[in-house]
């Protein structure tokens, strides 16, 4: 298994990814543009070489986001309070969701293999 397996996965299914090291494993870094062309990015942590902590971690993601909170909270910010930005806002957080979700998906059938993450980047091997 490589790190460019897991982000091959995530290109088919639109999005983009980084990778930072992290003490115990890697960060990686997703991100996509919403339905309404707003940039969008979420970070699941890969531990211990084993890539189904990345599949739970995106889980917990898709599980704690709430369409409805997100769309509020980003109308509060950016001072448009229209019904029609609300239900376009909270359109695509619910598409985030879902991609989120199939992105999960896919990489589970890696994770079931039982695969380990072996072969680090590059930028590790010195």
């Amino acid at each position: 298994m490589l790190h460019s397996d897991i982000i091959k996965i995530a290109v088919k299914n639109g999005w983009q990814v980084s990778i930072t090291n992290s003490e115990d494993g890697f960060f990686f870094d997703f991100h996509r543009r919403t339905l309404g062309g707003l940039p969008f990015s979420f970070t699941a942590e890969l531990s211990r070489g084993c890539v189904a902590t990345l599949v739970d971690e995106i889980i917990s993601f898709v599980d704690a986001l709430d369409p409805e909170r997100y769309a509020s909270e980003w109308l509060e910010s950016s001072g448009e309070t229209s019904p029609s930005r609300f239900l376009q806002a909270v359109a695509d957080m619910d598409d985030i969701r879902t991609r989120a979700w199939l992105l999960a998906f896919y990489l589970s059938e890696i994770a079931e293999k039982g695969e380990q993450l072996l072969n680090f980047p590059w930028y590790c091997w010195n």
